[in-house]
């Protein structure tokens, strides 16, 4: 009899025995998916180990009832060593089941189980030389330094930390580095933090590398996502470029794991398993005995900590790859300036006159306002009604274009009102401004221009994303309004001139990371004006010009005395990247017996940590989430704080357990990158 452990796809953290038929004996492999009788329906799993019977008779003392294997994988398809072993880390640091885990890194159309043909197609590729770039001075010092880092420690390569200047060229420096390893037979990985950076970043690097690129994102159909799997896995392809679940991908030989803007948000999965993708990109580097290069132009302070501690290695690139330099930075108070009259959005009378100038040079120009749809709420301007969603704690967005009213938490749409609903009056008016309403409004401004929008809303497709950047990079467009998806990584030679025009809405936030990421933000904002032979401008409109983040733009506090004060307040409050944290969340449609329960959890907690004499706990709360409802759900938020991560995943246990005895759900999220 042949036994085998499984982890099925399903949040349960115990794994489960069954038989496995006698035929299918060399296949039953460490890694190797199966489908198996669970309960009424058939499951996925993942084989975890063979099972001595003698063991297995420990805790299945009747093994003649043992269920049997349905479906069997083939060799060529069991998971990776290396990625298996990853995922079993992910697990116990997340305290996640293994197979939700599993779930997540290798969904059923990497095997091919979503198609009647699971046999790739055939890969098509017309090779061509490599374009090579000449290096400047700083590349080439940053290349030889990490050449020779390699060198010194081949069986366990450092960490490097990449700090760019935006447009300093650190694409080129990736694209050093993959050649090196391409030539030494191995595979390499670039992780990025959209997926509408995968396809421009695509065409760059195959023709700096001069092979056929894979690309591994969620927007995939399932056959593509079939293929890419089978030719990494054989080898024909050796080089992957996607988002954060592009972690898991089975790269054969890998020798190379890229993360690039290692700073973003993005990188953190927000729903279902929530992982960091930037940090288990380090566990895979130190499992597959590979480097791994991080790259940005505005490093996060936990990998500056990391450098400080001497686990990471600094390199750096100060200057641009054009002459012109960094752009110049122009401050606009909305306190002084004179606004636009008669439009939704504060648009400053310089700041118009500025985008009519650089256009008329032939120039081009970005506008960035962090806030989709028309207006953020509609206002009766008789009695003050504003328009909620019925299922979240937040008001409903005006959309012009289907006129509408939406909720961007829990999807609910409504029309708008003729009238209003408490007062009856018809003095109903949008109230602030987003993309939509800029995209309606300014061709009324200027009349004779091109513009275009870039957000969530529009780019409904890879088609419709890819025609929105091809006719901004032609010329065709001549102004591009967006929100964060316009500031990622986009490179325009022609673009002179960016304008952010609501800069406090970045950093306006009951968040202990709100200034790192508004200054993140605005960086590559300001970033993207000048890449080419022109100077650049960028132009930043507030009602708080004296804020510390401008005051490090403009050079009047140094970066390294902004970055010294936040970590000075992160290690007093031991927050990242001097302490472990957790959010566990209870949520429930009644308010009074959900706060009862998050109370009920938060003393057992407490309990625990008095009885295990522990001083590396600390539970805050439970209180309101950020935002208290959402799909009709109450929710109140405990954060558990503490020194060491073994004490972390204990306490996130006794909270499993606690809602295991309660029979209710709760969310768990290790290292919460939002506090919302």
């Amino acid at each position: 009899m042949l036994i085998v452990r499984i982890a099925v796809a399903r949040p349960l953290a115990q794994s489960f025995f069954y038989r496995v038929k006698e035929e299918w004996r060399d296949r039953a492999v460490r890694g190797n998916w199966v489908s198996v009788p669970f309960g009424r329906s058939q499951v996925r799993g993942v084989i975890l180990s063979t099972v001595p019977v003698e063991e297995a008779r420990k805790e299945w003392p009747d093994l003649d009832k043992l269920k049997e294997v349905s479906e069997l994988g083939e060799l060529e398809q069991a998971l990776p060593p290396a990625i298996l072993e990853l995922c079993e880390w992910a697990s116990r640091y997340y305290v996640t089941p293994l197979g939700e885990i599993l779930g997540a890194a290798v969904p059923p159309s990497t095997l091919g189980l979503k198609n009647k043909k699971r046999e790739p197609r055939e890969l098509k590729h017309d090779s061509a030389p490599p374009e090579i770039k000449t290096l400047t001075d700083e590349q080439k010092l940053a290349v030889e330094s990490i050449r020779q880092a390699i060198q010194e420690n081949p069986s366990a390569p450092p960490v490097f930390l990449l700090k760019g200047v935006t447009g300093s060229g650190k694409t080129e420096v990736y694209l050093e580095l993959a050649r090196e390893m391409l030539a030494q037979g191995k595979g390499v990985l670039f992780l990025v933090p959209e997926i509408a950076l995968t396809n421009q970043l695509v065409t760059r690097v195959e023709r700096g590398l001069g092979e056929k690129v894979a690309e591994w994102h969620s927007g995939l159909s399932d056959g593509k996502r079939r293929d890419v799997s089978a030719y990494l896995r054989s080898g024909k392809l050796r080089v992957v470029i996607g988002a954060r679940s592009a972690l898991f991908a089975p790269v054969k030989d890998l020798g190379l794991l890229i993360v690039d803007e290692e700073h973003d948000a993005t990188f953190k999965q927000e729903d279902r398993v929530r992982y960091q993708a930037r940090d288990l990109s380090i566990v895979r580097g130190k499992i597959e005995k590979i480097p791994v290069l991080l790259g940005s132009a505005t490093p996060s302070l936990e990998s500056l900590e990391r450098v400080r501690e001497g686990k990471y290695r600094f390199l750096e690139l100060k200057n641009r790859f054009s002459h012109q330099g960094l752009p110049d930075l122009e401050m606009v108070s909305l306190r002084e300036e004179p606004l636009i009259e008669g439009i939704q959005a504060m648009i400053a009378e310089k700041t118009l006159e500025r985008i009519r100038e650089t256009i008329a040079r032939g120039e081009q120009v970005m506008v960035f306002l962090n806030r989709r749809g028309f207006a953020p709420f509609l206002l009766c301007e008789s009695c003050g009604e504003v328009e909620n969603c019925p299922n979240c704690s937040i008001s409903l967005t005006f959309h012009m274009k289907p006129r509408s009213l939406k909720c961007h938490l829990c999807g609910y749409k409504a029309l708008p009102p003729d009238e209003c609903p408490k007062c009856q009056s018809i003095e109903i008016r949008p109230q602030g401004a987003g993309t939509e309403s800029l995209e309606e409004e300014l061709p009324k401004l200027l009349p004779d221009v091109v513009i275009d929008r870039l957000d969530r809303d529009v780019v409904t497709s890879q088609s419709r994303l890819d025609e929105i950047l091809g006719n901004f990079r032609s010329g065709k467009t001549q102004l591009l309004i967006g929100t964060q998806m316009l500031v990622k990584g986009h490179d325009f030679p022609n673009v002179t001139l960016v304008v952010v025009l609501f800069a406090d809405s970045l950093f306006r936030f009951p968040d202990f990371r709100a200034n790192e990421r508004a200054y993140q933000t605005l960086l590559q904002v300001i970033g993207r004006s000048g890449r080419g032979d022109k100077k650049g401008v960028a132009l930043i409109q507030t009602y708080e010009p004296e804020h510390p983040i401008f005051e490090v733009l403009q050079g009047i506090v140094s970066e390294e005395d902004f970055i010294e004060h936040e970590r000075e307040q992160r290690q007093e409050l031991g927050y990242s990247p001097f302490g472990r944290m957790a959010r566990v969340r209870v949520d429930g449609k009644r308010k009074d017996e959900t706060l009862r329960l998050a109370e009920d959890l938060a003393d057992t907690l407490r309990g625990w940590i008095l009885r295990n004499e522990t001083e590396f706990c600390e539970i805050l709360g439970p209180s309101d989430s950020f935002i208290e409802r959402v799909n009709d759900l109450y929710r109140f938020d405990l954060l558990i704080k503490s020194q060491k991560a073994v004490a972390l995943q204990k306490c996130i246990s006794v909270a499993r357990d606690w809602a295991t005895r309660k029979e209710t759900e709760i969310l768990l999220d290790v290292d919460p990158y939002g506090m919302s």
